[in-house]
C-alpha cells in the first residue's frame, strides 16, 4: 500500500515516467528523472534500472508489460494498487518527488517494514510520522482480521539506520490511537 507521511523523508527518489515520447519532454519539466517510452524499454531490456520508482498512464502500459519480467521482480513494475498507474501523470510525478510518499508491502508472518524518519527528525516529527503509518495500516486491515481493538500493531521496532535490528522498542502500540 502507500501512505502520505506529515513529515516526508528527504530522500532522493529517481522516477521513470512511462509516456508518450511526444509527452517526454513536459513530463521532464514536471519532475521526472526519465521520461518516455521507446528508449526507457530499450534501455531497461539491456539491464538498465537507474531509477527507484516507475509511474506510467493506464494507456501506456500494455507497452510497459513488455519489460514486465524486469520490473515485476524488483518491485517497480507500475500497478494500479500502487498508486503508480495514473492518469495524471504530473501530478504523480511531483506526489513521488515530494518526499512524503511512502510504499509498503507485507512480508511473512504479517510483518512490515518501511522508513519512516530520517536521523535528522525530532521526536515529535518520528513520533507524527508512526501515528500516522500505524492507523494507515489499521485502516488498511482487511475486515475480519484477528486482533481487534488494535492489537494488530502490538509490537513496534524503531532501528537506528546502521544497526541490525537493535533500537527503540514498543510492546504496547495502543497509546497510537
Amino acid at each position: 500500500g502507500t501512505c502520505h507521511l506529515p513529515h516526508g523523508l528527504q530522500t532522493k527518489i529517481r522516477v521513470l515516467a512511462f509516456c508518450p515520447d511526444d509527452e517526454a519532454e513536459e513530463m521532464l519539466k514536471a519532475g521526472a528523472d526519465v521520461a518516455g517510452i521507446t528508449d526507457p524499454l530499450r534501455r531497461i531490456a539491456q539491464g538498465w534500472l537507474g531509477f527507484d520508482r516507475c509511474l506510467a498512464t493506464p494507456l501506456i502500459m500494455p507497452q510497459v508489460m513488455k519489460v514486465a519480467r524486469v520490473l515485476g521482480p524488483r518491485k517497480l513494475m507500475p500497478n494500479p494498487r500502487s498508486g503508480t498507474v495514473v492518469a495524471n501523470l504530473k501530478a504523480a510525478i511531483k506526489e513521488a518527488k515530494g518526499g512524503t510518499l511512502l510504499e509498503y508491502r507485507a512480508e511473512g508472518e504479517g510483518e512490515i517494514r518501511a522508513s519512516i524518519a530520517d536521523t535528522g527528525f525530532s521526536d515529535a516529527q518520528v513520533l507524527d510520522n508512526m501515528k500516522f503509518f500505524i492507523q494507515t495500516l489499521l485502516r488498511a486491515r482487511p475486515r475480519g482480521a484477528s486482533g481487534g481493538g488494535g492489537a494488530a500493531a502490538p509490537k513496534a521496532l524503531i532501528p537506528g539506520t546502521p544497526s541490525p535490528g537493535g533500537g527503540k522498542e514498543t510492546q504496547d502500540a495502543y497509546f497510537l490511537e
